[in-house]
């Protein structure tokens, strides 16, 4: 996929978070923040999950990867989601990213990036084998260790309200700022009823 600056879009594969949801994720943050000062937080609006990278993206090949998605969803059927639990990769002796995870539905989640992997892996695309469902919080600049905060992360482990019903999946363009990315939806797709 080689291409100009100008020619590409920057842009993954995601479940988009409401913004109720969002909110709920605004107070872990909120608590950690003192104790993670060398940090870069996700700001509100900005959460995700992630489900594959596709990185600079010829801008006309986004129909084709649209297809792919589009056949992908087809077979999909609507599920449901909880988070809960805060983690750290690589660990959080030395993390370098805070997240949340999925305490229900993790499964199905990566069942689904796995099958949006092999589709557009058909594109030419290279498979992620390392997908863990998560939410980001935050991406540590600095080496520190995290282990003394695990008791304050696991009334998280637990998020009241964080649930949510998935029925369709997007593709994101991803748009690197000095003061933050800013993320686009280009494309909805639906699952099967």
């Amino acid at each position: 996929m080689v291409a100009t600056k100008g020619d590409t879009i920057r842009c993954f594969v995601a479940i988009e978070i409401p913004q109720p949801i969002q909110e709920l994720l605004k107070p872990v943050q909120t608590c950690l923040q003192p104790d993670i000062r060398r940090a870069s937080w996700t700001k509100p609006g900005n959460f995700h999950l992630t489900l594959k990278f596709l990185g600079d993206v010829q801008s006309e090949t986004i129909g084709v990867v649209s297809e792919a998605i589009q056949k992908v969803v087809a077979a999909q059927v609507p599920f449901s989601i909880e988070f809960g639990g805060v983690g750290a990769f690589p660990n959080f002796k030395r993390p370098r990213v805070l997240w949340v995870g999925i305490k229900q539905g993790d499964l199905v989640v990566s069942r689904l990036a796995k099958s949006v992997n092999f589709a557009l892996k058909q594109l030419g695309f290279p498979i992620d084998n390392r997908f863990h469902p998560h939410l980001t919080l935050a991406r540590i600049k600095t080496p520190m260790n995290l282990e003394s905060l695990k008791d304050v992360m696991r009334q998280y482990d637990t998020i009241d309200g964080a649930g949510l019903n998935v029925n369709a999946i997007t593709l994101m363009q991803s748009q690197l700022r000095p003061n933050g990315a800013i993320y686009t939806p280009l494309n909805l797709y639906h699952f099967s009823a």
